[in-house]
């Protein structure tokens, strides 16, 4: 028995091959974000006027984002244009979406400013004082819990997510609401076996699609995969346009294969680091407890004034000194020189890939393995990277796979720094919700945890120093070997946490800033406006061509197949 199945309340999308408005591409379709969702439903509702599939899916991706961002705003203005459409909303939904259209949100300033301070800290009981007041307001408490809830998961403390559900002023036409945000809280900072319940509980013809997606997760992170098939599936043929869950859908059904343990030989793993010993230790700590096969391993200490020097001997023993070397330099050389400098390394270059490793890092035990099963026997592939997250629940995705929005290169905007690499990111700074969990082809990978193929840098050149010390030397590498028709590739399925942020999200003194933006500089104004139009279109057409096929090996694996 199928406990997600709910009500069909959606206009037709057929063929169900292809069944993507390739007037938006489908190259990135992603749903991570409520920011980016409105400008994908408008988008559909003028193309809707000439095109009849565009406005079926409009109105199913409408109702979707009412169900995912239920007090969104500017989602749910498009959801109410649906209903006036013709979309068959369940009548407590149709009223939450009048509701949240209205909805006020609060204005920058004094207040917000402070939550945000507040939501770095953990003071429980200034963060729970400060909701007090801004959620117990009638009039403004609906927009004041949208607008602190994401934070509020983050946060890891399910109990103050808790609390401030009890502190809104709920109403019998918001209760529906208040079960959904209960729901929320529970997929994202319960375990699954817990978590399941309360997603069950919800009404199934208000939240439907979210209960059905959210259930399908679940129950895939509680190991019943059989179930977890048969509740995504379903959802998946109600709302085959979804691109995020035709992807993910097809790694269930298809999964990426996984390397024998001895294939881990045609790598070498490189790790380097600056001051950061602890941090170090419990990197390489990880790494001797995955199952990295006869993989050497090859560290460099960049200058380190620390303990490191002592941490990479006592991992040289771990590991023994026959599968650990050690380069150690007087003085930072920065990032890029430093992967130059283990790449340069003989028993390095003798190797297929080089994966290279941040020193803050908690690696699951196959992640080698993982990596390079999708690749075997590949030589059209120049990098290969996966999903990072957060190091600790609930587990905040930081970045997934990059891809180029296909457009000419834009004039700068005068007094502003142009930005002629405009990067589609759907994820970051969202929680995990298990719609990243996909393979397939891409513009750029993190440089957090990687593999390079040794063939790629040979022909294209290994880090560009002008990036020194950090920022962009790995996206600019992806963006040469991408010329070279050896693309990214990502492996969603794995994910590595990640404890700190990347060097841009720490990045808080003028020095520091300055440094990020010239290297920006650098970026935007490297690449010719031939070679990154065609870098855009080539990613466009990799991702749409990838999508089409994927969509109807599931089609014709569920036996709905033209």
């Amino acid at each position: 028995m199928n406990h997600f199945a709910f009500p069909r309340t959606l206009p037709p999308c057929a063929p169900i091959e292809p069944a993507f408005p390739r007037h938006l591409s489908g190259w990135h379709l992603g749903m991570g974000q409520a920011e980016a969702l409105p400008r994908l439903l408008q988008g559909l509702f003028i193309l809707s006027e000439d095109n009849p599939g565009c406005r079926n899916v409009a109105v199913g991706m409408a109702l979707w984002g009412m169900q995912t961002y239920p007090l969104a705003p500017d989602v749910a203005r498009w959801a109410v244009r649906g209903v006036n459409l013709g979309l068959k909303a369940d009548r407590a939904l149709t009223r939450l979406m009048v509701l949240a259209a209205d909805l006020e949100r609060p204005a920058e300033g004094e207040a917000t400013d402070a939550w945000y301070a507040l939501a770095r800290q953990d003071d429980r009981s200034l963060i729970l004082r400060f909701l007090a007041v801004v959620l117990g307001d009638p009039a403004k408490g609906l927009g004041w819990l949208e607008h602190v809830w994401r934070d509020l998961l983050l946060l890891g403390r399910p109990e103050i997510a808790m609390a401030a559900l009890d502190m809104v002023k709920w109403t019998e036409a918001t209760l529906p609401l208040r079960a959904r945000f209960e729901a929320d809280r529970a997929f994202h900072c319960l375990p699954p076996e817990e978590a399941l319940p309360v997603i069950e509980a919800l009404d199934p013809a208000t939240w439907g699609l979210w209960r059905a997606y959210a259930g399908g997760e679940t129950l895939l992170r509680m190991g019943r995969k059989g179930e977890a098939k048969g509740a995504l599936a379903g959802l998946w043929q109600a709302v085959p346009w979804h691109v995020n869950l035709t992807l993910k859908l097809h790694d269930i059904f298809f999964p990426a294969p996984v390397a024998a343990p001895e294939a881990c030989a045609e790598a070498a793993v490189l790790v380097y680091s600056w001051n950061k010993a602890d941090l170090l230790a419990a990197t390489l700590d990880s790494l001797h407890a995955s199952d990295i096969g006869p993989a050497r391993v090859f560290a460099l200490n960049n200058g380190s004034t620390d303990h490191t020097d002592r941490v990479l001997a006592r991992a040289a023993r771990q590991f023994g000194a026959d599968r650990f070397h050690v380069e150690t330099l007087p003085v930072n050389v920065g990032a890029p020189a430093a992967r130059n400098w283990l790449l340069s390394l003989p028993e390095v270059r003798g190797t297929k890939w080089a994966a290279f490793l941040d020193d803050d890092v908690v690696l699951p035990g196959d992640w080698l393995r993982r990596l390079l099963g999708p690749v075997a026997g590949r030589d059209d592939i120049g990098s290969v990277g996966c999903r990072i997250t957060a190091a600790v629940p609930p587990f905040g995705l930081q970045s997934a796979d990059y891809n180029m929005i296909p457009a000419p290169p834009s004039e700068p905007v005068p007094d502003t720094l142009p930005n002629r690499v405009p990067l589609y990111d759907n994820c970051a700074g969202g929680p995990d919700t298990g719609l990243f969990t996909y393979t397939r082809p891409c513009l750029s990978v993190s440089g957090c945890c990687h593999l390079v193929s040794l063939a790629s840098i040979e022909r294209t050149g290994g880090f560009d120093l002008r990036y020194t010390p950090s920022q962009f030397d790995d996206l600019d590498r992806d963006l040469r070997a991408g010329l070279d028709n050896t693309p990214a590739l990502y492996v969603g399925g794995l994910a590595v946490r990640h404890v700190q942020h990347s060097s841009l999200a720490k990045s808080q003194t003028a020095r520091q800033i300055g440094m990020v933006m010239g290297n920006k500089l650098k970026l935007n104004t490297k690449y010719s406006d031939e070679e990154l139009a065609r870098l855009g279109w080539e990613n466009r057409t990799r991702l749409w061509t990838d999508l089409e096929q994927k969509a109807r090996a599931l089609a014709d694996r569920l036996g709905l197949g033209a």
